[in-house]
């Protein structure tokens, strides 16, 4: 792929973020379109098969030690007496949910949080494998290499905004230099396999860094389906002239380079949404069936799964894939509130659940729809927490363990070396924070391998990829 020289870059960068901070203000669509898919599907037709990426990124740093649990007696042991003073942390055995795996690992059993009944099934059904100790790394480093700060590392570990800026950015060096995600680097190189590549990034959770490409832009939709321009929708402040008039504002022919820019962007944004409304999938009988409630464990009530919601969104636009004109697309979903500083116990069981039942729902929604096999999703996480409880919640760690589901992942299994638990060990560096065995590039290479992106586009999608040995995938999608 033809890499855009400092110039063009610079050019491009500059009127993607001023799109975007000029639509919000002006109240219009957030829907980003590809300006140059034309010359793109000039060079290859459209395949006939169909795959998606479904990013789940759990916003806050999930706690990776709480989620997968080494129960040998060993690990348990070290595991409650680091939790032992918080109120809930230190999980009953009786009460985890245990899961055998295809390839053991020496001396180790395990388990999950109880909240994840859903993971449970679909491991089981070996439509799920857990990813080991994953988190941002330039190349592999060990304990006294960290503590000799003899290698390079991520900038600024343990930061929100540095990390998941790392985790989602093509290099774990992310930071607030960071604008290309490796979902919209990805987006570019498979352009051309989409008859209308408008639609191959799309996200459920406001505009994304992982969705950021050099040529490629992100949709932007809500439950609600897509997102019209306040004002053409219905009567500004209800008068039709008022819509009338924004509307000839919107279209007029301009002169000025940025003005031109934006008419086009909400041009095809407006194209966009029209498409998207009337292709996708209905919501309930006759389309997409609703997911359950959950019973909240915080308030002992049935609650709507506002997760869940957001995946039977993308559910609806993966059933509309053939009138929209996509074969490849990738998705960007949130589930929020992870930065359990206090009041874990409660707050975890709560987003575990519908995590676990939200995942769940929507392998059954793709096998339902004939995909079973073609759309694989996958968490990710700002980093993991500490091992130890601060009070009654923990702190930033680093590495952490994730989740991939769907019909094409080799289930049932676990890839990595799961840590050592207890304080002190080979991949702590304090309090519990694991130096992660397995990198974002190995974890998401492997994906994009699967995707369809080739050996060399994948090396140049994550530059840091071959730092991870001679083959650095892991044996995860089948």
């Amino acid at each position: 792929m033809k890499r855009l020289n400092k110039h063009e870059q610079s050019r491009r960068q500059f009127l993607r973020t001023a799109s975007m901070a000029s639509m919000a203000g002006m109240c219009a669509s957030p829907f980003l379109v590809e300006l140059n898919s034309l010359a793109a599907m000039a060079q290859q037709g459209t395949p006939t098969d169909y795959k998606a990426l479904v990013c789940v990124f759990l916003s806050g740093g999930n706690d990776g030690h709480g989620t997968v649990i080494a129960t040998d007696t060993p690990s348990f042991s070290a595991f409650t007496t680091a939790r032992s003073g918080a109120p809930g942390l230190a999980y009953n055995q009786t009460d985890l949910l245990p899961i055998v795996l295809k390839t053991p690992q020496t001396g180790r059993t395990f388990a999950l949080n109880p909240a994840l009944i859903g993971v449970q099934n679909l491991f089981n059904a070996g439509r799920a494998a857990i990813i080991a100790n994953t988190g941002t790394l330039i190349a592999p480093v060990t304990k006294a290499q960290v503590q000799a700060n003899s290698v390079p590392l991520p900038a600024s570990l343990y930061s929100h905004f540095d990390q998941t800026a790392a985790w989602q950015a093509i290099t774990a060096n992310g930071g607030s230099a960071a604008h290309e995600g490796w979902g919209g680097a990805m987006a570019d190189l498979i352009a051309s396999m989409n008859a209308n590549s408008a639609f191959t990034c799309i996200s459920t959770s406001g505009i994304a860094l992982f969705l950021s490409g050099q040529t490629s832009y992100q949709l932007n939709v809500t439950s609600a389906g897509p997102i019209p321009i306040s004002g053409l929708s219905q009567p500004l402040f209800g008068s039709q002239a008022g819509t009338n008039a924004l509307s000839s504002i919107l279209t007029a022919e301009e002169n000025n380079l940025f003005a031109k820019e934006y008419e086009v962007v909400i041009n095809r944004s407006t194209a966009a949404q029209a498409t998207l409304a009337t292709s996708m999938l209905t919501a309930g009988p006759g389309g997409v069936a609703n997911p359950p409630q959950f019973l909240d464990p915080m308030t002992n009530k049935l609650t709507n799964n506002n997760f869940a919601i957001s995946m039977q969104t993308v559910a609806r636009i993966i059933g509309g894939r053939a009138d929209l004109g996509v074969s490849r697309q990738i998705f960007y979903v949130t589930l929020g509130g992870f930065d359990t500083h206090d009041n874990q116990a409660p707050q975890i069981a709560r987003l575990l659940t519908q995590l676990g039942q939200g995942l769940e729902y929507f392998d059954a929604t793709m096998t339902t729809l004939g995909l079973n096999n073609q759309v694989t999703t996958f968490t990710a996480s700002d980093f993991g927490r500490t091992l130890t409880a601060n009070s009654d919640g923990t702190d930033h760690g680093w590495g952490s363990h994730h989740i991939v589901t769907g019909g094409a992942v080799a289930g049932g299994d676990m890839y990595g070396q799961y840590p050592v638990i207890g304080s002190n060990q080979a991949n702590d560096t304090g309090a519990g924070r694991l130096i992660p065995t397995t990198s974002v590039e190995q974890y998401a290479g492997t994906l994009a391998r699967w995707f369809g992106l080739s050996d060399s586009q994948v090396k140049t999608v994550f530059p840091n990829f071959a730092n991870f040995g001679s083959n650095p995938y892991l044996g995860l999608m089948g």
